[in-house]
């Protein structure tokens, strides 16, 4: 809070904007002016506090439980243009998808845990790779039958220079590649079909590919090698590059734009190809060995752990590259994905919404708060909080805590500036405003603190 004394010896603390948002690293009682302790189910990009993100409903998947989702788009030369349909691997394994006439199940495809999906033209016809830990992979056109292949049990792929990549389950400790313009055929007996190479030391297991400006970069526990690999396999090669101060976290891997986005153990980094940068350490991060992350618009979307020491996602993080801010939402992500430019959540139990700035959780609105640090205004003498004046559209709970006892205000919405004189009297001072209603528009935050 900026300050501007009064007269009578008292000091008037003002919230100009919330743009600061919070800071996680720091003691209560040394964040800089204006800056929170906590700041969760609120966005604050526009200098006031308005809803966050949130997951809203979608008609396209509403009533469908999941495991994962993905849209595939392919050339049909009997129309003369692309079609597309949605799918998705329903949580009894079976894949559905749907051209806009309803869903429909995929025959003969069944996954054992939740698959991932790549687009490739094969034999002239786009097709779909859907693969899994589990399974093998499954191939289908959008039209036939699909068919499985023989292949290794792929935890991710991507495509590059037409041949597929892939970290597998089990051992980790190779990256497989299929045979040059056929990705499903993972031969590894002929130098001129599919092989795989080794990386053993101390970085540890291969947890993701990622395509990246030329080359394939593998992420592994604990660092990233780079795979140079072009047509002939003989002339593959693979540079280890980095060593990460703690393990990575496969599911925080993100290509976006010019730039990887990776979760750690010990926080966000961006990777340019050579050297990784820390961002983003005004949140801290609890051990997420099942984040997720996907790019869109500008913007890292990434459910990990905050406030869980389990190991189960409890929070959605989104981080803007280019801004260098953030927002914090407090949700039960299990798995993002991406249907063109729209982010999608898969939640823990499986239903499936779309990932907006409406600060509800299907159409429950989410208790939205922010929290200022402790501070004693600079005196360790006794002061009261004489008045608050703050801007709101909807409904609110003001919180002033002196010397942790609290009392609650509640403030509604509308009509211009609201005043109110808590009277409330300690050494140090919180401000809390929680709100759980639609809409929300907080600005101009003001205290009136008076020395006793």
């Amino acid at each position: 809070m900026n300050g501007l004394r009064m007269p009578g010896g008292g000091v008037r603390r003002t919230v100009n904007n919330f743009t600061a948002n919070a800071d996680m690293r720091f003691d209560e009682a040394v964040l800089a002016d204006g800056t929170a302790a906590r700041v969760v189910n609120f966005d604050v990009t526009d200098g006031a506090l308005t809803d966050g993100y949130g997951i809203e409903s979608s008609p396209r998947f509403e009533g469908i439980t999941g495991m994962s989702l993905w849209r595939f788009t392919r050339y049909d030369y009997d129309a003369g243009g692309y079609v597309s349909c949605d799918m998705y691997c329903g949580e009894d394994g079976k894949v559905y998808y749907d051209y806009g006439d309803g869903w429909q199940e995929l025959p003969g495809v069944t996954f054992t845990s939740a698959p991932s999906a790549v687009g490739y033209r094969l034999y002239g016809d786009d097709s779909i790779l859907m693969t899994s830990p589990t399974d093998k992979m499954y191939v289908w056109d959008g039209v036939g039958a699909p068919r499985k292949v023989d292949s290794p049990y792929i935890t991710s792929m991507v495509l590059h220079y037409e041949r597929m990549f892939a970290t597998v389950a089990g051992e980790s400790n190779a990256v497989y590649f299929s045979d040059d313009l056929d990705p499903t055929n993972w031969n590894d007996t002929d130098l001129t079909e599919g092989g795989f190479i080794q990386l053993l030391d101390e970085r540890g297991k291969l947890l993701k590919v990622v395509d990246f400006i030329n080359y394939v970069y593998v992420f592994r526990e604990y660092g990233i090698s780079r795979l140079t690999a072009y047509a002939d396999q003989r002339d593959f090669n693979a540079v280890n590059l980095y060593v990460a101060g703690g393990k990575i976290y496969e599911g925080g891997v993100c290509a976006c734009g010019d730039t990887i986005m990776l979760t750690g153990a010990d926080g966000l980094y961006a990777f340019d190809g050579y050297s990784a940068t820390r961002k983003l350490r005004a949140v801290k991060f609890k051990p997420s060995p099942h984040a997720s992350a996907v790019y869109s618009d500008g913007k890292y979307y990434l459910a990990a752990c905050v406030d869980n020491d389990d190991g189960v996602n409890d929070s959605l993080v989104v981080y803007d590259l280019s801004e260098g801010t953030f927002s914090l939402s407090s949700l039960p992500v299990k798995r993002l994905c991406k249907l063109d430019g729209e982010v999608f959540a898969v939640t823990h139990d499986g239903l499936i919404g779309k990932v907006s700035k409406c600060g509800a959780l299907f159409g429950e609105a989410l208790v939205k708060v922010w929290e200022s640090g402790v501070s004693d205004f600079g005196s360790p003498d006794i002061k009261t909080v004489s008045e608050i004046t703050l801007r709101t559209d909807g409904d609110i709970t003001v919180t002033v805590e002196c010397d942790g006892k609290a009392r609650n205000y509640n403030v509604s919405g509308g009509g211009g500036v609201k005043r109110f004189r808590p009277a409330v009297s300690g050494k140090t001072v919180r401000i809390k405003i929680s709100s759980q209603t639609a809409g929300a528009r907080i600005s101009r935050l003001s205290c009136l603190i008076r020395r006793m």
